[in-house]
């Protein structure tokens, strides 16, 4: 799912994959991470599945999925020179992103 204000794109995954366009650049504003019933990582990496890594975070396991999220927005956005691709991993895990598609 897509949702656009003043250019700044949400998406929300539940698995992983590409958050803009593959090999179109954007910058990533921020993310909510929440957590599945066991523990749930996200890592955002510049350049498809075996880019490189330019963030981490996770949360640990829940009783119930959703129960515990971690949310982050950046002071300055992160700059993805050629993708943004995000590798999410947990059960019943999701992610919300905020990022810009650059070209």
């Amino acid at each position: 799912m897509l949702r656009q204000v003043n250019g700044v794109t949400g998406k929300y995954l539940t698995g992983a994959g590409v958050v803009t366009t593959a090999g179109k650049p954007g910058l990533l504003f921020g993310y909510t991470l929440l957590g599945g019933t066991d523990i749930s990582s996200i890592i955002f990496k510049n350049g498809g599945a075996s880019g490189t890594a330019l963030w981490k975070d996770s949360v640990k396991a829940q009783t119930a999925a959703g129960d515990a999220t971690v949310s982050y927005t950046f002071t300055e956005p992160i700059v993805f020179s050629t993708d943004i691709y995000a590798t999410l991993a947990g059960t019943d895990a999701a992610l919300s992103v905020a990022y810009y598609q650059l070209s």
